[in-house]
């Protein structure tokens, strides 16, 4: 009886922190930084994202910066998850939208004359996108788009690094 409480004790453990091995056949992950500045000033919370030059199903390799501008991108598949990711060429994307929050009378006045819950979402969505427009954009929109950013990096079996400074996109 023990010795299966602890089993399944085991599985669930598991199954909530993800798998520690890769799947068979996943290549191995080596380390990816980067770092995002604007001028001499580090960005916090922006959304770094990795798009692989030949794609790999269901695979995502993506990071967020830290108060020092740093971030260290993984690599998730299903329940893997790993820092760094598999060698190779990748477009870098990155994003950072200012946080909207809609005061009372905000939400009041784009909600009140609707009753249904679809129709509140969309005029919630669309004042936000209105307040979103009174901010300024962090991230310059040709970094935004996998279609337009220039930023590549090549992954070699020794890892790699980049930094962006903001200021030269602008």
């Amino acid at each position: 009886m023990t010795r299966r409480i602890l089993m399944i004790v085991g599985c669930l453990a598991s199954l909530s922190f993800g798998c520690s091995d890769a799947p068979k056949g996943f290549p191995k992950v080596v380390s990816c930084k980067i770092t995002v500045v604007q001028g001499t000033k580090p960005l916090n919370e922006v959304d770094v994202i990795l798009l692989p030059s030949s794609p790999m199903n269901s695979t995502m390799f993506f990071g967020k910066t830290d108060q020092s501008g740093h971030c260290q991108v993984a690599t998730t598949f299903a329940n893997y998850r790993k820092n760094g990711v598999p060698k190779g060429t990748y477009k870098v994307v990155l994003d950072k939208r200012p946080e909207i929050e809609l005061t009372q009378t905000e939400e009041h006045a784009c909600c009140a004359e609707s009753h249904s819950m679809s129709r509140d979402s969309l005029k919630w969505q669309a004042e936000i996108q209105k307040q979103r427009k009174k901010h300024p954009q962090i991230i310059p929109d040709i970094l935004t788009q996998s279609s337009s950013t220039p930023l590549t990096l090549d992954v070699s079996s020794n890892g790699a690094t980049l930094a962006v400074n903001l200021d030269e996109y602008q």
